[in-house]
């Protein structure tokens, strides 16, 4: 046995005794705390013990390689074969469509993560980090044999049918944020270690995975592109990219979910396996357990949908309301509370209390918003205390199809409302009309994460400037009354200062309608004269929320993480990006070829510069686009072109001296962090549209040309590219900063990346002057 068998020996021997450990340990540690959920034994055992039993089987199949493994390396052995045969004068559109498959799966399990367990939603950055891990690493592999191509389908049908089947078992549920500094999300948060740890297990758990899954992807495009020109191989990239956002994008727009995106997925991967026959054979039994599995239904009551933010679950028990829930959780029932119709019972009396109250105070036939309009509760409540013309605005058009479809009081059918599908806060500034009451509907339904935007869909409507520009849409008598579910009293008092911010020290009243822990804030000219007596069955809280003593801090454009009662160092998430750092590093030391030519410094940190503009751009184009699926996908797209005509650039005419470049780039950045916010606020929407587009677009294009011209510098394609995306992950992790500095921080860091970029790109001009 030589030496490099030796290690890789004890290596392997080490992985695994390390892993049974921290396993078990693992098992038995949790055990505990799940017998404190309301399982059966089976339930409790199952969780708590099967990470034992796939351990175990991972051993059998560790040992039992000697069997197995020779014939699954000849297999992958053909088909690299294959594909290191393919005709170079085809090679760009192999490559296109290679690139695109990983971008469309990429978005693909972004969203089935945090659709069903809305634990990655919260760790917003966990999935798509993980993806760039699994990719980075494969592009490390280009010249390396054998390509796994034909494992990809296997194991994402085996993680994406595990996670459905899990979803709806009794643990889910502890499933969720266990994290302090979020407890305002809504979420009952674990209070013991154990819990912690489980949850976190199961995070790290999936990370690791779902990484493995991706490599294979990964090593595919990069041993495509290093058969021909690297910046045109590139550009090939950067189209297919193109093709897969728009494909995943065009497939959200039309409602369908996992069934249709694995389906689809395997159509597209289908080529690449056709020769030999033998690689279509797992590929195909995978998808077809996989779609198999995702058509059971295992709670007849509930039907699912997927919107293009989130997944809708229909429940229609037998004498009970309709009620939706938003990535399972609840969000809102469909209620009939027209007493001419039917019946309420006593327990419904606090439901109507709660929406008819904005009809207390408005003037007779008032001119209403309803923002956050939801299934049309809010909407029926105006119709049915003879409101005047009523707009509705809800920005997931899914939802708004089950009002119109559920409700029974149709409320959208009513001749003075209309209906938008918009994002409100985008809404209310480009409205020129006037309101005499703008109602805020239950938006907090702790849910509305798009998998690739900056924040939380709602969070710029609850921010200080939000507030006053609905303050503007006020006709000189007009009222605001926002609901909120006020999980920790700080939270009430973060709204309520907000609200006295915006509205130049007034203070709001607040009730406590007790309809799903909802608290109502009333403010406007029409509350500042007249003397203030809570209504029958609601209760005056005001006093409870100006008290001083309750920590808060408002939520700005700049820092609108409005969960987040006060602005705290996220100390839980550097927990659990140490965990994740080191999985990444133990993936990095074993899949990826050592060296010093293994790598590129000005690749990797502009990779997280890269990451961090990208993020602050999508955050910054939702103040003026609003928050939508639409604006997201675009700005994604808009980053991809910019980069694609770039490298053309860099093609036709070449690249200057890296000082020009770089300082372009950090003088854009620069632009843009002294010049935005006035854009924002100081400029009409659509000036303020057009100036800000262009401010984010230099930045853009320029750190693309920075790529381009290291990319044709490097060693190879496979360094470039595997060195930006594991960048990509260091800026992602950078990324979290914002939850305590605000996002105008991230070009601070950008910034920062950036130079780190040209120190490197210098220092390998002054080692390899050629």
């Amino acid at each position: 046995m030589n030496r490099d068998t030796e290690r890789q020996h004890a290596t392997g021997t080490a992985v695994w005794t390390i892993g049974g450990v921290i396993v078990i340990g693992w098992a038995l540690f949790t055990h505990g705390s799940y017998w404190r959920l309301p399982l059966n034994s089976f339930d409790a055992f199952f969780l708590a013990y099967s990470p034992v039993g796939i351990l175990v089987l991972a051993g059998i199949l560790w040992l039992t390689r000697a069997q197995w493994l020779p014939s699954l390396t000849r297999a992958l052995e053909r088909h690299t074969d294959r594909l290191d045969a393919l005709p170079v004068s085809s090679l760009g559109l192999w490559i296109a469509v290679a690139a695109g498959l990983g971008l469309y799966a990429e978005l693909m399990l972004i969203r089935i993560h945090a659709s069903y367990f809305q634990l990655f939603a919260y760790f917003k950055n966990v999935s798509l980090l993980s993806c760039f891990l699994g990719l980075g690493l494969g592009y490390t592999l280009g010249p390396r044999r054998p390509v796994a191509t034909p494992l990809v389908l296997p194991l994402l049908a085996l993680q994406i049918a595990a996670m459905y089947v899990l979803r709806y078992q009794a643990p889910a549920e502890a499933l969720q944020n266990p994290v302090s500094e979020q407890l305002a999300f809504g979420i009952e948060q674990a209070n013991e270690l154990r819990h912690i740890v489980s949850v976190y297990g199961f995070l790290a758990a999936v990370f690791a995975f779902n990484a493995l899954c991706f490599v294979p992807l990964g090593h595919l495009v990069s041993r495509l592109m290093g058969r021909i020109e690297k910046l045109r191989s590139y550009s090939w990239n950067l189209l297919g990219s193109l093709a897969g956002i728009g494909l995943f994008y065009l497939l959200s727009y039309l409602w369908t979910g996992p069934v249709v995106w694995i389906t689809l997925l395997a159509v597209a991967l289908l080529p690449f396996l056709l020769r030999p026959a033998s690689s279509l054979l797992p590929a195909g039994v995978a998808v077809l357990v996989a779609v198999g599995v995702l058509n059971i239904s295992f709670r007849q009551t509930e039907t699912d949908l997927f919107s293009p933010y989130q997944i809708l679950t229909l429940n229609e028990e037998p004498g009970e309301p309709p009620e939706i829930r938003v990535n399972n959780v609840y969000y809102q029932r469909v209620l009939d509370l027209d007493p001419e119709r039917s019946s309420l019972a006593d327990s419904a009396a606090y439901w109507k209390n709660h929406y008819d109250l904005p009809y207390r105070f408005a003037k007779p036939r008032a001119k209403v918003l309803i923002v956050g309009a939801g299934t049309g509760n809010d909407v029926a409540a105006a119709v049915r205390n003879g409101a005047g013309p009523i707009d509705a605005v809800e920005i997931d058009p899914a939802i708004l199809e089950f009002g119109k479809d559920l409700h029974p009081a149709a409320p959208y059918q009513a001749e003075n409302v209309t209906s938008f599908v918009a994002d409100a806060r985008a809404f209310i500034r480009r409205t020129d009309d006037r309101y005499d009451l703008i109602v805020y509907g239950l938006l907090d339904s702790h849910t509305l994460l798009s998998g690739l935007s900056g924040v939380r869909l709602d969070s710029y409507v609850y921010t200080v400037e939000a507030f006053r520009e609905a303050r503007e849409r006020l006709s000189d008598d007009g009222l605001i009354v926002l609901t909120f579910s006020v999980i920790g009293p700080e939270l009430g008092r973060k709204l309520f200062l907000m609200l006295e911010q915006a509205f130049d020290g007034e203070e709001p009243f607040v009730l406590s309608t007790e309809y799903d822990r909802g608290y109502t804030f009333l403010i406007g000219e029409r509350m500042r004269e007249r003397a203030f007596t809570a209504p029958m069955g609601l209760t005056d809280v005001t006093a409870e929320f100006a008290a001083g003593d309750l920590l808060a801090d408002i939520s700005t454009d700049d820092w609108p993480f409005f969960y987040m009662p006060a602005r705290t160092y996220p100390a839980s998430y550097i927990a659990m990006i140490v965990v994740l750092l080191a999985i990444s590093l133990v993936f990095v030391k074993q899949l990826a070829p050592g060296g010093s030519g293994s790598w590129s410094l000005p690749c990797f940190f502009l990779g997280a510069g890269f990451m961090l503009i990208e993020t602050k751009g999508i955050t910054e184009l939702a103040l003026v686009y609003g928050s939508t699926w639409v604006v997201v996908g675009a700005v994604i797209a808009a980053i991809l072109l910019m980069a694609f005509f770039a490298n053309l650039v860099v093609i036709r005419w070449g690249a200057p001296r890296p000082s020009v470049t770089y300082g372009l780039l950090v003088g854009s950045l620069v632009l843009g962090m002294v010049v935005s916010r006035w854009a924002v606020a100081g400029l009409a929407p659509g000036l303020s549209q057009i100036v800000l587009t262009a401010l984010l677009t230099l930045p853009l294009f320029f750190s693309g040309f920075a790529f381009s011209t290291e990319l044709k510098r490097s060693a190879s394609v496979a360094v470039a590219l595997s060195s930006n995306l594991l960048g990509a992950m260091l800026g992602g992790f950078l990324e979290y900063n914002s939850m305590y500095f605000g996002f105008r921080s991230l070009y601070v860091l950008a910034i920062a990346m950036y130079l780190l970029a040209f120190v490197g790109s210098l220092r390998v001009r002054v080692l390899s002057p050629a």
